[in-house]
């Protein structure tokens, strides 16, 4: 009598375990293409409002330089986002299985670091154009500090591929 009870909560378990394992499974195959997505909507907003903020300072004032500042400010930003919805996308092979953990990881980080720093480095240069164009030489520090960080994320950047190359962790193990 106990060994059929003992049996009938076996077969139970494995029966919501089997249905738990299913769910978490399904999970990434719905939920990656909708974070992908929802982040490639807004790229294509930015890329949009790139466009006008380019436009709009030229139509009303007629000043060409403030239009690129501001254009191409959103422009990388939406550059950042669509960045973050490919590695989103990638994150995850056809099948909805992770792939080598550690090389994609290396990848989404290099990728993803790459853009921040592109957009660190033009977000100074543009701040030294418009100080330099407005004469305001005494807040030049502002884009040397973004400058700053921008060489320390890049060199981060360049331990951390040197620490988690293959020859790094197969010394490790």
């Amino acid at each position: 009598m106990k060994s059929e009870t003992i049996e009938n909560r076996d077969t139970i378990l494995k029966e919501k375990t089997s249905t738990l394992v299913a769910v978490i499974q399904a999970v990434p195959s719905l939920l990656v293409p909708l974070f992908a997505l929802f982040f490639l909507a807004f790229a294509l907003l930015y890329a949009s409002s790139a466009i006008f903020e380019f436009i709009k300072p030229i139509i009303s004032e007629g000043d060409l330089t403030g239009g690129l500042v501001k254009g191409l400010h959103m422009g990388v930003v939406a550059l950042a986002v669509y960045e973050l919805a490919q590695v989103v996308h990638q994150e995850y092979d056809k099948s909805g299985k992770p792939s080598d953990a550690i090389r994609r990881i290396r990848r989404g980080v290099t990728r993803f670091a790459s853009i921040v720093f592109v957009a660190l480095v033009l977000e100074s240069l543009i701040m030294v154009i418009k100080y330099s164009q407005q004469d305001l030489a005494g807040f030049l520090y502002y884009p040397v500090a973004i400058i700053v960080s921008a060489a320390l994320l890049l060199m981060s950047l360049g331990v951390f591929i040197k620490l988690s190359s293959s020859d790094t962790m197969e010394e490790c193990t």
